[in-house]
């Protein structure tokens, strides 16, 4: 089977867009668009941006700051799991030295 990108029509501010995609990513594009047209939709039932380009540019600019938050958020979770590792190591560590030594009989 060809993994080669073929095209995928995509809806976005009632424009139709072909996007090049390959076979195995095509419903998530799908789903990307979707998600994009409700995010555009609710932005614009709030009334405050007018004309599509302003639309589409502050919506990009909340999805990108949702996606750095959450960069964020993934990292801090990184740095505390590393500290719970080197804890649980300290943790086994001092509970070994506390085993009584194996006697010889």
């Amino acid at each position: 089977m060809s993994k080669e990108a073929s095209g995928v029509t995509v809806r976005v501010l009632g424009s139709e867009y072909v996007i090049a995609a390959p076979p195995d990513q095509r419903a998530e594009l799908l789903a990307c668009a979707g998600h994009l047209n409700d995010r555009l939709r609710e932005q614009a039932r709030g009334g405050r941006v007018v004309g599509n380009d302003r639309l589409l540019v502050v919506v990009a600019l909340n999805l990108v700051h949702e996606l750095m938050q959450a960069r964020t958020a993934l990292s801090e979770q990184a740095t505390a799991l590393q500290r719970l590792v080197a804890l649980e190591a300290r943790l086994s560590s001092a509970l070994h030295a506390l085993e009584p030594a194996p006697q010889s009989g």
